[in-house]
């Protein structure tokens, strides 16, 4: 009779850290191909005008004008792969049928952004620098 073939498949605890290490080396590299963004200067107001609190951190961030919202996703249609609500939409998670009207919504100011798909378009666009959790320990159950 042949042998029997063994394979040794580490821990789930090990097979989760490898992933961990994986995705954060991925993001390392996302954040250091980040730094070589171009600079595209073609926004169609002057920002000037208006208040920046909607480029604070959540504790202090106030809504932008609605200006500022269609401004700024307006300027991303322009400079992105994303050139229509629809394909925004998408590319900022928003679920449901009324998905695209919702941005519409937010772009009129008939609607507040939340603080969340308001701070992705931030940072796609770089106004701000992503913002990196530190991981306190991996915590896990029995």
């Amino acid at each position: 009779m042949g042998e029997t073939m063994k394979i040794k498949v580490p821990e789930m605890a090990a097979q989760q850290r490898f992933v961990f290490e994986v995705a954060t080396k991925a993001g390392i590299e996302q954040l250091e191909r980040n730094l070589k963004a171009p600079v595209i200067e073609d926004l169609e107001l002057d920002e000037r005008d208006y208040d920046n609190s909607h480029l604070l951190s959540e504790d202090r961030w106030q809504p932008p004008h609605p200006d500022i919202v269609h401004a700024y996703i307006d300027q991303l249609k322009r400079n992105s792969e994303y050139t229509t609500d629809a394909a925004v939409v998408k590319w900022l998670g928003l679920k449901g049928n009324n998905a695209e009207r919702r941005l519409r919504s937010y772009k009129s100011g008939e609607n507040t952004l939340p603080y969340g798909v308001w701070r992705k378009i931030l940072v796609a666009t770089g106004r701000v620098p992503q913002e990196i959790v530190p991981v306190i320990a991996f915590m896990k159950g029995k």
